[in-house]
């Protein structure tokens, strides 16, 4: 090795070195959180976080994407959450929960997202009415140590009519619907409590039901996965399941609501796709032709056959050879009459011409113009010999 390979290797390992002593001096190590979308149960399953949370909390949870009556065996105190649209339930499975909450359980319901005029069976049963009305409702997550729910939603109602400062710091919530429920007004005073007014419709409101009772939410999207990790949707959620926690088991049932294959191929395979349709295109615009004018297609060359015999006709009766154009047809039709009648191939001129025309029904004058011509310059009556003698030869 010579001294200028020398020379060069220690100077790349020198600055080699200052860049690992730069980075490592310039450079720190921090960690960082990243949020994951969800994976296995969260991912079709939007209450799983609060039955996570129950649990922890030494009660029975169990969260079910179908309402399964007679696997649950409810009891009561039992909690059942229904996080589904109440219309799809059948009169029999109504007219069993309403007993079961009559016998001290604790029902919890969202209104079915639309108005199309039919609330269902459990809400006719409860005499409620959806009614399309947006409407919000702000609460603070600081609440007095043994605040009862109807308290809570009393202090939030008179918070946001009053504009209080609770509500607009950093723990504020806020919870907001398209929807509400609507009930006669003499039935209004069966309910502990009730967040809204007659003329709007309600958003929250707890009504007993026997020894049990029944919780309305317009919505119970602050009982989700990720809106149940704020501070303030959970203070609701404990503010309005608190009271019922605890003496009995939980069920949740929540409705799965997976988007279809192709919507979820372009939300997780959109990074996959654009490349490929990308590549699509490319291919695509290499295989098109140049744009411009359409062109006609040249005319192919064509054969003619009938054309180059008329023509060869035409050009031999002008050079007057219609005689030998005639005596050709002529002999045609001659060799055919031979082989399939000799016998009158083989009679006379005048008894030939009356044979033929008694049997074919043509004019004497004709089959004797055709076997026996006169004036064939003259095209007519080269025409009329031709065409009577096409005539006899396909009728023999």
């Amino acid at each position: 090795m010579n001294r200028r390979n020398l020379i060069i290797g220690g100077v790349s390992v020198l600055l080699l070195g200052l860049l690992a002593a730069a980075f490592l001096l310039l450079f720190e190590r921090v960690e960082r959180e990243v949020d994951l979308p969800p994976r296995g149960e969260a991912r079709y399953n939007p209450l799983l976080g609060l039955k996570k949370t129950l649990q922890a909390r030494g009660i029975e949870t169990t969260a079910r994407a179908d309402l399964n009556l007679p696997a649950m065996a409810l009891k009561p105190q039992d909690l059942l959450l229904l996080d589904v649209d109440v219309r799809n339930l059948g009169a029999a499975q109504v007219s069993e929960i309403l007993e079961w909450v009559e016998a001290g359980g604790h029902l919890a319901l969202r209104l079915p997202q639309g108005d199309e005029g039919r609330p269902g069976e459990l809400l006719d049963a409860l005499s409620l009415s959806v009614r399309s009305e947006f409407g919000c409702l702000s609460w603070s997550e600081r609440s007095k140590p043994r605040e009862t729910p109807a308290d809570a939603a009393a202090a939030a109602k008179a918070a946001a009519e009053q504009g209080s400062g609770d509500t607009a710091d950093a723990s504020a919530g806020m919870f907001c619907s398209q929807y509400r429920f609507a009930t006669d007004s003499d039935y209004e005073s069966d309910f502990d409590w009730l967040w809204g007014n007659s003329e709007q419709g309600f958003l929250l409101g707890r009504h007993p039901w026997g020894e049990g009772d029944v919780l309305i939410a317009a919505e119970f999207d602050f009982l989700h996965n990720a809106a149940l990790h704020q501070p303030s949707n959970a203070a609701l959620t404990w503010q309005l399941l608190g009271s019922v926690l605890g003496k009995g088991r939980a069920f949740l049932v929540y409705a799965t609501e997976t988007p279809p294959w192709h919507v979820l191929l372009v939300q997780q395979g959109w990074y996959v796709l654009l490349p490929l349709v990308l590549a699509l295109l490319a291919w695509l615009w290499a295989l098109a032709q140049r744009f411009g004018p359409t062109l006609p297609l040249a005319p192919r060359h064509q054969r003619a056959l009938l054309a180059h015999v008329q023509a060869a006709g035409e050009f031999a009766f002008a050079r007057h050879r219609g005689a030998a154009l005639h005596a050709a047809v002529l002999r045609a039709f001659r060799l055919r009459l031979r082989r399939r009648d000799p016998a009158t191939a083989a009679l006379a001129l005048e008894s030939l011409v009356q044979a033929l025309s008694e049997r074919h029904q043509i004019p004497a004058p004709r089959v004797l113009q055709a076997l026996q011509p006169q004036e064939l310059a003259r095209p007519e009556q080269f025409l009329a010999a031709i065409r009577t003698l096409m005539q006899l030869r396909a009728l023999i």
